[in-house]
């Protein structure tokens, strides 16, 4: 192996070490928040939604609760109905319960940042709200 391969496995090496302790100090203010969501909204009314990739000074995950009991998932419905199969009044009702979905990260700074970084995750975290609601039928119970 040539020295400039080498250096530049060194570098490279270090920065993955690096990235890896970013993410992992990340991950502890992250499962802490999640913690004490659990403890507010009880744990089978969040869920975490990890990143697929690490992204310096945003969370690692999204925490998303239950719909259930409040007027957003209300009104999500009746603006689905309304739309009448317009894709774009419907994913409007869909961004508006992503929304208020999401328990953490809380401000909307870092929920932009978030969502520059994961274009997907009001889709994500829409599908999450819409699961906590649905019924299961018997050959979906799990346990």
């Amino acid at each position: 192996m040539s020295d400039e391969l080498a250096a530049i496995e060194v570098r490279r090496a270090a920065r993955k070490a690096a990235t890896a302790e970013a993410r992992d100090e990340q991950f502890i203010v992250d499962m802490k928040a999640l913690d004490a969501l659990e403890e507010t909204h009880g744990e089978t009314c969040v869920k975490a939604l990890h990143v697929n990739g690490f992204v310096r000074g945003l969370p690692t995950l999204v925490v998303v609760k239950s719909p259930g009991g409040t007027s957003y998932y209300k009104r999500f419905q009746e603006q689905i109905r309304a739309a009448k199969g317009n894709k774009q009044l419907e994913g409007s009702a869909q961004d508006m319960l992503a929304r208020s979905s999401i328990a953490y990260p809380s401000d909307d700074t870092a929920q932009k940042a978030m969502l520059d970084a994961f274009p997907n995750m009001l889709n994500d975290v829409a599908l999450a709200a819409v699961e906590f609601v649905r019924l299961e039928g018997e050959n979906e119970k799990k346990g």
